[in-house]
């Protein structure tokens, strides 16, 4: 049992990364999106999330899609053996809604999923699922805004016709984090981005807009489960 995440890259265009899990339970994480969508295959044990104010388990022999720009926050599980596999794929690869499906008991080792199955997973998922709603295009626009924009919080919100503190709630409301904490994630993603194109790790730390290499460390770690050092070397 390794008891943390392994990263590797798929040299894919159509799946960006890979991560896998053999372990005792599973790790609690902060909340956090990706820019990926992440198709989570669980062999063995569950998985759990925090999304929306609800908890979503996903149990083996389950398959989870979590689009592109979610908020969710992974919950420490039992110390149950659980093998998963974590596929991140472009956003426009999957749907745009939160799905559980039922995949059986396939497999029984992560090494077992070629990118074939994956890709069959995700055109599964994207085939049961509606037509984006106003609420998805109106958070896709508020996420937008506050990582294309370097401007003050203020000045965004005066783009959206609100003050700072009701710009400040709308933002909570469909995002789920206040405007400054979905920035910092947004800069946890470019982060990821720039380590996987392998830039030394002091480098992107200073292109992410953290204050140092041990300041991306800590909050690197804390969300996606792993180090910049190890996910730079995988």
């Amino acid at each position: 049992m390794t008891n943390a995440w392994n990263y590797r890259r798929a040299d894919r265009d159509d799946i960006v990364e890979l991560a896998s899990w053999r372990g005792a339970g599973s790790l609690g994480l902060r909340p956090h999106f990706h820019d990926e969508s992440q198709i989570v295959l669980v062999l063995s044990g569950s998985r759990a999330f925090r999304i929306d104010g609800a908890t979503v388990t996903v149990p083996a022999g389950h398959a989870a899609l979590i689009p592109a720009g979610m908020l969710h926050a992974p919950l420490p599980m039992p110390d149950e053996e659980t093998v998963c596999l974590n596929a991140y794929v472009p956003a426009s690869r999957a749907c745009s809604s939160l799905r559980v499906i039922g995949i059986g008991a396939r497999w029984q080792r992560v090494g077992e999923i070629s990118p074939e199955h994956i890709l069959e997973i995700a055109d599964d998922m994207l085939s049961r699922t509606p037509s984006p709603s106003a609420g998805l295009v109106n958070r896709s626009r508020l996420g937008a805004a506050l990582t294309q924009s370097l401007e003050p919080i203020g000045a965004v919100a005066a783009g959206f016709g609100r003050s700072r503190e009701g710009f400040s709630r709308m933002v909570r409301r469909e995002l789920g984090v206040a405007p400054h904490a979905f920035r910092l994630l947004a800069r946890l993603n470019l982060a990821r981005q720039l380590l996987r194109a392998g830039e030394p790790i002091a480098a992107v730390a200073a292109d992410a807009g953290f204050s140092d290499q041990s300041h991306l460390t800590r909050l690197f770690r804390r969300t996606f489960g792993t180090t910049p050092g190890v996910y730079w070397r995988d």
